[in-house]
């Protein structure tokens, strides 16, 4: 009989063309050797220079190639035609240290009882978070439940190491869901009785650039949005999780119009700067927004002046 290999490493493709080649090569270092990689072309308009960038690596990997359908979609593909009973996920852009797959297999072969772990990772690109630690500035505290989740004391990387069985029991992604389709499904998870955890050794590397789907903070918070709605209209929620759940639905809003509010101040229309802070500050109760608010309504030029000397462009401002 073939052997099955004991990973399967799924690496969704779409504009990760200049970065491909530095993931292949971190998977050519790992120390466990016993893994296949399925890499899924989601569509990139340039997939005639991805496929040069994957030229060397071609016996090495499994391709496949789809109509643009999202990330979701494309992890669930290569999950279908993978083989491993353990599925690690490497985004295209980022890549790994050569003991990852070592902590990671090592981790869930030591507890049979856990159905996902993810690890630290070191923050590198054209950020200023460049250079920490994802766990300093997405911090994870205690027990991983779906209630730490929701309320962020526990926040899961995305390139983490999960049990086949434990994914497919819950659907794999949903593919309407072009972003928040990772919070979506460790949620349901979570829910269903999945047990995760997490260790804070930086194994993984997890590149920050404008062209990621997490650089957008509005479609980001969006598309957190249309996952809680989900969540609550589709899950047996305790009071206390769909508590949370509302409660972090209120934040998120604020979050979007405080983004709306310093959109509207750069462009110079204060005024409806002033009726978005007004409403970030409603849940925010931040000092600096109501101070902002108290500039907007006496000195609106003055603020306006003093954020376009400081920052010299709408994104530095908004970020």
């Amino acid at each position: 009989m073939a052997h099955l290999p004991a990973v399967s490493v799924v690496v969704p493709c779409y504009k990760v063309t200049s970065y491909i080649g530095e993931a292949m090569n971190s998977l050519r270092g790992q120390r466990f050797r016993d893994f296949e990689t399925i890499v899924i072309n989601d569509g990139c308009v340039d997939t005639a220079n991805l496929e040069a960038a994957l030229g060397p690596y071609r016996d090495e990997i499994v391709y496949l190639k789809q109509s643009n359908q999202g990330v979701a979609a494309a992890r669930n593909a290569a999950i279908r035609r993978s083989q491993g009973k353990l599925i690690a996920f490497l985004d295209g852009d980022d890549a790994w240290e050569a003991n990852y797959l070592t902590e990671q297999v090592g981790f869930l072969n030591a507890h049979p009882d856990i159905d996902a772990v993810y690890p630290n990772a070191r923050l590198f690109g054209d950020n200023p978070w460049a250079g920490r630690l994802f766990m300093d500035v997405f911090p994870s505290q205690g027990e991983v439940t779906f209630l730490s989740v929701v309320e962020k004391r526990c926040s899961i990387y995305v390139g983490l190491t999960a049990r086949r069985e434990a994914l497919e029991r819950f659907g794999l992604f949903d593919p309407a869901l072009r972003a928040s389709e990772d919070f979506d499904l460790w949620l349901r998870m979570l829910h269903g009785g999945a047990r995760f955890a997490y260790h804070e050794k930086p194994v993984a590397r997890h590149r920050l650039h404008r062209l990621s789907l997490t650089d957008d903070q509005t479609r980001m918070s969006l598309t957190e949005l249309r996952a809680h709605a989900k969540l609550l209209a589709t899950l047996d929620l305790t009071a206390a999780e769909r508590n949370a759940l509302v409660k972090e639905t209120v934040a998120v809003n604020a979050e979007i119009n405080l983004l709306d509010a310093r959109r509207a101040l750069y462009s110079g229309d204060c005024n409806e700067a002033l009726k978005q802070f007004a409403c970030a500050n409603r849940v925010m109760r931040k000092l600096r927004v109501a101070a902002a608010i108290w500039t907007l309504r006496i000195f609106p030029r003055l603020l306006y002046t003093y954020v376009h000397t400081k920052f010299k462009t709408e994104d530095s401002y908004v970020r």
